[in-house]
């Protein structure tokens, strides 16, 4: 019975931190709900979202800061009802690719987030998209950067999501889940979650041209090795109870 007790313990212990290294969120803030203000230009401001990095920039009159902002409007429901803003509200990011012009170039905004990361590991990330029909980007995409302890790019693993961000399915922005995965390479000292609109321009045609983010979660996914050794734990207890 000892044996028997000993090896439950054991797979038990395997079995919770399995189950805490994928449900641990390493991200801070990732329902994007709490919120600072962001001088956008002199004297005027808007809400964007807390601990995250916001970069914008323009190809031709280069860096700027209207490339995004928090709304409560931008994340309804399929996402996920969070309210966890300082007003108690539901907040996402609006990106504006009309915000890219021909006399300032085609606009590039990135909203990233970067934590401690180890080699070896795999992680996931998962967050909602949505756009209306006449945004314009060469691309959009969620992307996981892997960088080194100088903070210099090693590689990424990124996900368009130009096939699907504008196929219809009856939600408000079309909003859809989308799931990205990588394994740290060598070298990792960091993990960047990172969501970016791409040679973003105004549509002529006008229209609705919102491209919208929320609800970010990115996990480390337990190693093989871990889970090999729940498997060899459970032989381990068959073995056992065979034995009795």
């Amino acid at each position: 019975m000892r044996k028997i007790l000993t090896a439950l313990a054991f797979v038990s212990a395997l079995g919770l931190a399995a189950s805490n290294a994928r449900a641990q969120n390493l991200l801070a803030n990732g329902d994007l709900d709490m919120t600072y203000q962001q001088e956008i230009v002199p004297g005027f401001f808007l809400p964007k979202p807390a601990v995250w990095e916001n970069i914008g920039t323009r190809t031709i009159t280069g860096p700027y800061e209207d490339e995004m902002s928090s709304e409560p409007w931008a994340g309804p429901a399929p996402t996920p009802v969070t309210t966890n803003g300082s007003d108690g509200g539901d907040w996402a990011v609006f990106f504006k690719p009309f915000s890219g012009n021909a006399t300032d170039g085609p606009a590039t905004g990135t909203l990233q987030q970067a934590v401690a990361g180890s080699a070896g590991t795999s992680y996931k990330l998962s967050g909602w998209a949505g756009a209306e029909a006449n945004a314009l980007m060469t691309n959009a995409e969620f992307a996981i950067d892997f960088l080194g302890g100088g903070g210099g790019l090693l590689s990424s693993s990124s996900l368009s999501l130009l096939p699907t961000l504008f196929v219809p399915n009856g939600q408000p922005f079309n909003y859809k889940q989308y799931t990205v995965t990588g394994v740290a390479p060598a070298g990792t000292a960091f993990v960047r979650a990172r969501a970016s609109m791409i040679g973003a321009l105004g549509n002529p045609q006008g229209g609705g041209q919102a491209f919208v983010i929320d609800d970010f979660t990115l996990r480390a996914v337990p190693e093989p090795t871990t889970l090999g050794m729940l498997g060899l734990g459970l032989m381990g207890l068959q073995i056992v109870r065979r034995r009795k």
